[in-house]
């Protein structure tokens, strides 16, 4: 697996957000994005999945490849999306019951076997660590789950689309220690099937589960490589501000 931005850079109407970012997340693992709020984490996310271009006035430049393939001169957006899964921040059930949650991508792109969907259900749910906790409430409103049980079934329902990179927008921001610690254990065991990318203003969390980590400020990227030298032995001294609190 391999997703590679090449000179990317965003604007929304005239505001430029992302400037020449060059990054390469290849293979599986946890990749850590941190840096000050506004600085484009997110819009970088949200443009390795093609849903920045949502957002009003978005206009790029660059290139991003998915696997060798250029997914912004892809038509068909949706097959991106699956391929890219996305979970965001706050923790999102949809109106429905757990069972339609977890396979309402499955059924948008098109499998209508019974036998099939129960088992992307199954398989989904505990691949997020939540099967023995709801397989008796599949058919309740996913809204009744507690706010850790709803960031893991927003993991289930990515995963059932079965993608190949799965994007994290600080999932833990709103979760207590003991449901961070859930996902943080989730999130590792995931990162042997899949590429993981994570957003996180929790430096201690990068830390723990990533392999690699990229501070970004004001659009760019500062520095990027192997997490226990970025944070032991950091190469720029905006990093070694950073990671100090200096510049918070």
């Amino acid at each position: 697996m391999s997703v590679q931005v090449k000179n990317w850079s965003v604007f929304f109407k005239k505001n430029l957000v992302l400037q020449n970012i060059d990054l390469e997340f290849n293979g599986h693992g946890i990749f850590a994005v941190i840096g000050p709020s506004g600085c484009g984490k997110t819009t970088l996310l949200k443009s390795i999945n093609r849903t920045a271009e949502l957002d009003n006035g978005f206009n790029y430049g660059g290139t991003i490849l998915l696997n060798g393939e250029d997914i912004y001169q892809k038509n068909d957006v949706a097959s991106i999306r699956r391929r890219v899964g996305m979970v965001f921040q706050t923790p999102v059930a949809l109106p429905m019951s757990v069972r339609e949650n977890v396979l309402f991508g499955p059924r948008y792109f098109g499998e209508k076997n019974k036998r099939k969907l129960s088992d992307i259900c199954e398989r989904s749910l505990k691949h997020a660590g939540l099967w023995e906790e709801v397989k008796d409430k599949l058919e309740q409103p996913a809204g009744e789950l507690s706010g850790g049980q709803k960031q893991r079934l927003a993991i289930a329902r990515a995963l059932a689309a079965e993608p190949e990179v799965l994007l994290l927008d600080e999932p833990c921001s709103s979760l207590d220690p003991a449901s961070t610690m859930l996902i943080e254990r989730l999130l590792n065991q995931l990162s042997g099937m899949l590429a993981i990318v994570l957003v996180t203003h929790n430096l201690f969390q990068a830390k723990r589960v990533a392999q690699k980590t990229v501070l970004m400020m004001a659009g760019q990227v500062v520095e990027y490589g192997p997490t226990d030298q970025f944070f032991s032995k950091p190469l720029r001294q905006e990093t070694a501000d950073f990671i100090s609190g200096l510049t918070w």
